[in-house]
């Protein structure tokens, strides 16, 4: 007999089996539609991103050979510029003494020489590099000056010196500034500016290392290392201090081709003392402004352009009338200053002007001979009691007075200086301690810092024709230029010529 409930558990099993091979056949085919989909999403994906790169690397093939070629066009285009100051960087005595020959294109092959030579030790893919050579001058002024210490034989060679160095090279120029107060170092400034971040300006040489008016313009370069590294500081004459403590910066000399000292102030003479040349009678300064009138033995009164000039023996009586009405500041109206008070001197009257002393400007000037050598306006006289209370107080202190400070108004060292700020000097006390300063000569003999207190030219010679100290003098160097104002400049570099 069958057993109907053990049947009924097997039957019963059975089905259990059936609904969970289903179960398992249904999830199998869940999951497989699933993979299914993800793979299709997956190539979809790939296919995109085929897609991209391959558009990506054609992108990058065009852009890399854009790159191939503006890297050969930068290569072919590349320069190194020099900016060259030439009132200050003078070329060596033998090439502007073949002026009217050959000098100016020896010179231009020297210097192209010296520049390709530096540049090639500094890049090893200089080769091809074009060197450009700009340097700015005031053609005329220099001209004169390499005359006066006979490096010329006459100004004119300087023009013909600075046509052969320009043909000598495509890319050579002098560039003549004119006359005016730094229009060279305007010029190179901006040149600096424009090419300091020129990419086919592969490397800058400055020459102007000589002039403390271009320090201002490295102060952003000095900490860019990167940029520091692509300017070399060319020294010719003993560079500025400042110069010298700018370390990130390349250094060179070019003895061959520069000077390496400045010009002399006069032209070496066989008796040994500096040469003088014949001068015209000295120019008073009070002379468009004052009457000459004659003594009762003579002819009425005449109007003269000039008075006559005093003898080394002739009172000083009139300077000292005149200047009485001078400031520092050269505060006048005209090329004279007049004196407030007329002075009896060898029998004749200077009566000044009374308009002229109604209308007194403030503006400052800086007065030039034709050579454009500075010259000195006459200071008011000294007073006795000032000069000597400004003695005792550096005497008692055992410091002099601080010349920028008191002069100036300004002084770098601060509280740290060595000489005396406090307290403050008395009008005549400051114009004894003028009086001082004008004894000490300033280096420059073209001096164009209007606010100069110190000496330019010999105070005696101008006022009364003759130094008696012609050995000793401090301003001995200015002995015999040319005392007759030809152009004065205000702060701002504007002229005015002498009629």
């Amino acid at each position: 007999m069958v057993d109907y409930t053990r049947m009924l558990q097997q039957m019963q099993s059975f089905r259990a089996s059936d609904e969970a091979r289903e179960q398992f056949v249904s999830d199998i085919l869940a999951k497989f539609q699933m993979l299914q989909e993800e793979h299709s999403n997956l190539k979809n994906d790939y296919l995109s991103e085929r897609d991209i790169r391959r558009n990506y690397q054609k992108t990058v093939d065009e852009k890399q050979g854009l790159v191939g070629d503006y890297e050969r066009q930068l290569e072919a285009s590349s320069f190194v510029l020099a900016l060259i100051d030439g009132d200050g960087a003078i070329f060596q005595d033998a090439l502007l003494q073949a002026a009217a020959g050959d000098g100016g294109s020896e010179a231009a092959s020297r210097l192209y020489h010296a520049v390709r030579e530096h540049v090639a030790s500094l890049y090893s893919n200089s080769s091809n590099w074009s060197i450009m050579v700009q340097i700015y001058l005031s053609l005329d002024k220099l001209a004169i000056k390499l005359a006066s210490v006979n490096l010329l034989r006459s100004p004119q060679e300087l023009r013909a010196f600075a046509q052969r160095f320009s043909v000598n090279q495509p890319l050579f120029s002098i560039i003549d500034v004119g006359q005016g107060k730094e229009r060279a170092d305007h010029k190179i400034k901006e040149m600096l500016r424009t090419f300091s971040d020129n990419p086919t300006c592969r490397h800058i040489v400055f020459g102007g290392c000589h002039d403390a008016g271009y320090l201002l313009n490295f102060e952003h370069f000095k900490h860019n290392m990167s940029k520091a590294a692509h300017i070399t500081l060319l020294e010719t004459t003993p560079a500025y201090r400042g110069f010298t403590d700018l370390n990130n910066f390349k250094r060179a000399r070019f003895d061959d081709v520069f000077k390496n000292e400045p010009l002399p102030d006069y032209a070496p003479h066989p008796n040994g003392f500096g040469q003088l040349s014949m001068q015209s009678p000295v120019q008073p300064i009070v002379q468009p402004l004052l009457r000459s009138m004659t003594n009762i033995k003579n002819t009425s009164p005449t109007m003269t352009p000039r008075t006559s000039v005093a003898s080394p023996s002739a009172s000083s009586t009139t300077v000292s009338a005149v200047a009485a009405a001078t400031a520092e500041s050269n505060e006048d109206t005209s090329w004279a200053t007049v004196g407030k008070i007329g002075a009896p001197v060898n029998g004749n009257i200077l009566i000044a002007s009374t308009t002229a002393t109604k209308k007194i400007s403030k503006k400052k000037y800086a007065y030039y001979n034709k050579a454009e050598e500075r010259l000195d306006e006459p200071l008011p006289p000294k007073d006795p009691a000032a000069a000597i209370s400004l003695e005792s107080r550096m005497k008692k202190l055992g410091k002099k007075m601080c010349n920028h400070w008191h002069l100036g108004g300004y002084c770098e060292n601060g509280n740290f200086c060595s000489f005396q700020h406090e307290p403050k000097l008395t009008p005549g006390e400051l114009n004894a301690l003028r009086y001082k300063t004008r004894s000490l000569a300033c280096k420059n003999r073209y001096c164009e810092n209007i606010e100069c207190y110190l000496g330019h030219q010999c105070a005696l010679e101008r006022d009364q024709n003759y130094c008696p100290y012609p050995d000793n003098c401090h301003l001995r160097t200015t002995h015999g230029m040319d005392r007759v104002k030809f152009v004065r400049y205000d702060k701002n570099g504007n002229a005015d010529y002498a009629p």
